[in-house]
């Protein structure tokens, strides 16, 4: 891996750290939220919030992951050969034929780029579930039985 690649990575591996931190703020904000609105008064968005709190956690723990090998490549602590082989063993990448070379530092970046935007768009709908059905209340204005 030359300069660039490890450039590359170590560049990678802080924006996941700084967006994995910020996306998950706002999504264990959005689901403490929204357990309070079902808790309050049983509301479909609420209940679609939590939901999906799962699957946004473990979108969060894959960045987080990704964001630690790809920092270990950056600081030369591994090499991309070594660590296929450790995914591998562990059971988190599938054995690739012989023949075919191992993924490069873009490729891998670009599908980590992949999965953060998939993380993004979660947490930023469950973001705006909770808000939305915060704020209806306040948006839909003054109700018949008030008048």
């Amino acid at each position: 891996m030359d300069s660039d690649d490890r450039a590359l990575c170590a560049t990678t591996a802080r924006w996941l750290q700084g967006c994995s931190g910020a996306l998950g703020t706002l999504a264990i904000a959005s689901a403490c939220g929204a357990l309070v609105l079902l808790l309050s008064k049983s509301t479909w968005p609420a209940a679609v919030v939590l939901a999906l709190t799962p699957a946004e956690r473990l979108l969060a723990l894959r960045l987080r992951f990704d964001a630690g090998l790809f920092a270990d490549l950056a600081r030369g602590e591994t090499d991309i050969g070594r660590l296929d082989g450790a995914l591998q063993r562990l059971g988190l990448r599938r054995a690739e034929a012989p023949t075919k070379p191992p993924r490069g530092v873009a490729e891998r970046v670009a599908g980590t780029r992949h999965l953060l935007r998939q993380h993004a768009a979660l947490a930023l709908l469950q973001f705006l579930l909770v808000a939305g059905q915060a704020a209806w209340p306040l948006l839909a204005g003054p109700t018949s039985a008030a008048r």
